[in-house]
């Protein structure tokens, strides 16, 4: 197994030069800090980290970053659970696997012993899972056109080459004609992504099932790997089970940066935004709960309603994170909309509740909710309502509209990630019974 070392971190956290870190008292050096710094020069404006002299402090970004033998983890955690790194890592990994649409399939989850690995073999073995299961399915083939020397005619007939080529070799015909092969951009991606991962420090088990998928990959051509590549890229028919495959190929090649020079000081960043992870996996458990036969529930993400719009300016949309809705003999009846913050309650702004009040009107809900993540012990989730009071001077409640604060523990009695807490959600938004009900709040 190749020489490396790994550091945990809450997000928020700091890693100081010359100090260690962990059980193993791995320690972070200065030169550890000047290539996180290179990484910042090559990427403008990356928002996963600050850096200070002698310092890096992480932001609200989380997951994992390798730099030189050096593997940092950067870990989510509410306020009010134990600052369990363990634990912490298994439910950041299981959010990756939401967040990375892959919450079709459940059983990806459950497939992988997520408790042998860390966050970047985590990570890569599911995109070698994906690749793995397209060999299985058949490589797709592409027609493409190839420009060689051949020894029969076919094709086009390339004159200028013919003459200048072949002038001693009149026998063979320099043509360009079409071949229906495997050798196309989608195959080219898969293959750049293999060969990145086999030049990385990790694992022997994730090192050996790259191996032997390269063994068996086809020969593709180089390609450029750039946004511009993966924005061109086009599905059809045949290529529509490659999405998975090529986003996870997509953040990998995008966020590696080999050392070209020395090749010992290659970084590789794959960091995702925590609110962005939260938003998903409350999407996903509510989804969850709204696949289950007999409901009469849907949920809608990032629906855009226009809500200003000037001659000499781009249109503004608002766009809430979730919308739950009841139907009622197939006809909607009830309601609202959801907006997920990963911050503690303390920190619920006036913007976001001025936001939430524009959501009621444009939506047309009676009600809507500021979904948190909190520890709540035997209670799983716990709805606070809340109102507006109207404009007039009166100081009345303004019945037609209100916005609450929901919390919800994401973690199960065990400590594990809940998967299954989707139905007391909808319980608690619909005043379904079983649910604790916590004391309104005002918004004046």
């Amino acid at each position: 197994m190749p020489s490396s070392k790994a550091i945990q971190v809450f997000e928020y956290d700091r890693l100081i030069v010359d100090e260690e870190y962990g059980n193993d008292t791995v320690v972070f050096t200065k030169t550890h800090l000047d290539n996180l710094a290179r990484y910042l020069t090559r990427n403008p404006g990356c928002p996963f980290y600050t850096l200070y002299y002698d310092r890096v402090k992480f932001n609200q970004y989380v997951g994992v970053i390798q730099v030189d033998d050096l593997t940092i983890e950067v870990l989510p955690k509410t306020d009010k659970h134990e600052d369990d790194k363990e634990l912490w890592q298994q439910a950041l990994i299981k959010m990756l696997y939401i967040s990375l649409q892959v919450n079709a399939r459940t059983t990806t989850i459950a497939s992988i012993n997520i408790k042998k690995l860390n966050v970047l073999e985590a990570y890569l073995l599911l995109f070698l899972e994906e690749v793995q299961t397209l060999m299985h399915q058949g490589l797709v083939k592409k027609y493409r056109t190839n420009i060689s020397n051949q020894n029969s005619l076919k094709g086009k007939l390339l004159i200028h080459e013919q003459v200048t080529k072949n002038i001693v070799h009149a026998e063979r015909f320099y043509v360009a004609h079409q071949v229906y092969d495997r050798n196309n951009v989608y195959n080219s991606i898969l293959k750049e992504a293999l060969d990145c991962i086999s030049s990385l420090s990790v694992s022997n088990v994730i090192k050996s099932k790259c191996a032997t998928l390269l063994l068996d990959f086809p020969e593709c051509s180089h390609v450029a790997v750039t946004e511009k590549l993966f924005d061109r890229l086009k599905y059809d028919r045949k290529t529509e089970r490659y999405k998975t495959a090529i986003e996870l190929a997509r953040i990998i090649l995008l966020n590696y940066h080999p050392d070209f020079k020395g090749g010992s000081n290659n970084i590789l960043a794959i960091m995702v935004d925590m609110n962005m992870l939260w938003e998903n996996y409350v999407y996903y458990i509510l989804k969850k709960a709204c696949n289950k036969d007999g409901s009469n529930m849907q949920v809608y993400a990032q629906q855009k309603e226009l809500f200003w719009q000037h001659p000499d300016s781009r249109n503004l949309r608002l766009k809430p994170d979730l919308i739950i809705e009841q139907l009622i003999d197939n006809k909607p009846a009830k309601k609202y909309v959801l907006d997920t913050k990963w911050k503690y309650q303390s920190d619920t702004s006036v913007e976001d509740v001025r936001q939430m009040y524009a959501y009621n009107h444009y939506f047309e809900t009676e009600e809507s909710y500021l979904l948190y993540p909190d520890k709540l012990g035997a209670d799983t989730v716990q709805k606070q309502p809340g109102n507006f009071y109207k404009p007039d001077g009166t100081g009345d409640h303004d019945p037609t509209k209100k916005c609450g604060l929901m919390y919800i523990d994401l973690l199960d009695g065990t400590g594990v990630l809940n998967l299954e807490i989707g139905d007391a959600v909808i319980s608690a938004l619909f005043d379904l019974p079983g649910v604790e009900q916590g004391s309104s709040i005002e918004f004046k």
